[in-house]
């Protein structure tokens, strides 16, 4: 067999396997959900370098998109500006994805990893 005959089979091959991905994930009712998650890596886009420094989108739960702040104040900022921001996010997604915004506190600073809660396996 060729290697071009084998590059045919494997992206023929490939087309099936996303068709049947795609088919499962909208019969699950997660292509939605999964389209959503999308606002995660559009947010820096949206909002510009000086907001993305203070920010850090986490997830979205539902329509609405959950933001870690690095202060009180800038949750007041961002909060006059939310539509402003709304709109920028969906645009740049292509489609209405994004409900709502919510802000919150960050537990630790933006530039530091997160604290994991909980216990580690193994932990006693």
């Amino acid at each position: 067999m060729s290697v071009g005959v084998a590059a045919n089979r494997a992206e023929g091959g490939l087309s099936l396997l996303a068709e049947a991905l795609d088919t499962y994930l909208h019969d699950a009712g997660l292509a939605d959900a999964l389209a959503r998650l999308a606002a995660i890596d559009e947010w820096a886009g949206a909002v510009g370098a000086r907001v993305s420094e203070v920010t850090r989108p986490v997830e979205v739960r539902g329509d609405t998109l959950v933001v870690e702040v690095s202060s009180s104040a800038w949750i007041n900022e961002l909060a006059m500006m939310s539509s402003l921001i709304l709109r920028r996010v969906n645009e740049r997604m292509g489609t209405p994805q994004i409900g709502r915004l919510r802000f919150r506190l960050a537990e630790a600073t933006l530039d530091e990893p997160r604290p994991v809660r909980g216990r580690a396996h193994g932990d006693r």
